[in-house]
């Protein structure tokens, strides 16, 4: 078992267009950008994290830091096709139905209307750049 020092996992993001990443993460989801750091080759390429140097901005949903990378001649997105890998990061929300129709008039786009799910009141699932989706979760009131 790990030691954690933190008891929350931070993600990076490779983005195939950065600046669409960057707008729907910190301008429509709203998180707080906390970082824009430049990761020099020698870091990359040591640590195997990447084949050349890059950009990276975190932003922060919760504990949770977002590490959206920019580097040079990105990988094509992914499709929406379900594949494996990660597949959607789901964000715990006091009001499914409220915060949808915030996004949507922000311009964010959902595959479908809130459900209900064995384990929560609502869910629903919004595309995000890259193929990824951003699922949001409305718990059974406690």
């Amino acid at each position: 078992m790990l030691s954690l020092k933190r008891p929350v996992a931070d993600l990076c993001i490779v983005c195939s267009d950065f600046g669409e990443s960057v707008h729907f993460y910190r301008e429509l989801l709203g998180f707080e950008e906390v970082l824009d750091i430049r990761i020099p080759e020698e870091t990359a390429t040591g640590a195997q994290l990447a084949p050349r140097a890059f950009r990276q901005i975190r932003v922060k949903a919760g504990e949770t830091l977002i590490k959206l990378m920019e580097i040079e001649s990105p990988p094509k997105p992914r499709t929406g096709e379900f594949q494996a890998g990660v597949r959607w990061l789901t964000f715990i929300v006091d009001d499914v139905p409220a915060t949808m129709k915030k996004l949507q008039a922000k311009g964010v786009d959902f595959m479908s209307d809130p459900l209900r799910a064995p384990d929560a009141e609502w869910i629903v699932c919004a595309k995000g750049p890259d193929g990824m989706l951003i699922e949001l979760v409305q718990p059974f009131d406690e």
